[in-house]
């Protein structure tokens, strides 16, 4: 009894940050939707998607700041290398590399940026 009471603290602080990490999940659902993206892909906690006029990159951390996302305009990328998981985007004003989990997700993120880069 005396370890439920000593432990207690601990599952409430691990039921806590699940619930914070759902709600913030549907608020870049949400956001996504907003903003007419599609291509949507999660790996280590960053968002990324092909929006209308950019690539929208999102960071999933405690606490979201939408003003801190990373936005890639279409007409800003000079170049865009595939290479194995990852992606790798020049733009004007500095390079991003995109990670992703499987070798597929990249390949179909890929293709849909270079239709909308054409």
């Amino acid at each position: 009894m005396l370890i439920l009471i000593l432990l207690s603290p601990f599952f409430i602080a691990i039921a806590w940050v699940l619930y914070i990490d759902s709600f913030n999940i549907d608020m870049i659902e949400e956001f996504y939707k907003k903003n007419s993206c599609t291509t949507i892909y999660n790996y280590h906690s960053r968002y990324k998607g092909l929006c209308v006029d950019n690539i929208t990159i999102i960071n999933n951390q405690f606490n979201i700041e939408f003003e801190e996302n990373i936005y890639i305009k279409y007409d800003e990328i000079k170049n865009v290398n595939l290479q194995g998981k990852d992606i790798l985007i020049d733009t004007i004003k500095s390079n991003e590399k995109l990670y992703f989990k499987e070798k597929i997700d990249s390949e179909k993120f890929y293709e849909d940026l270079k239709k909308r880069l054409k």
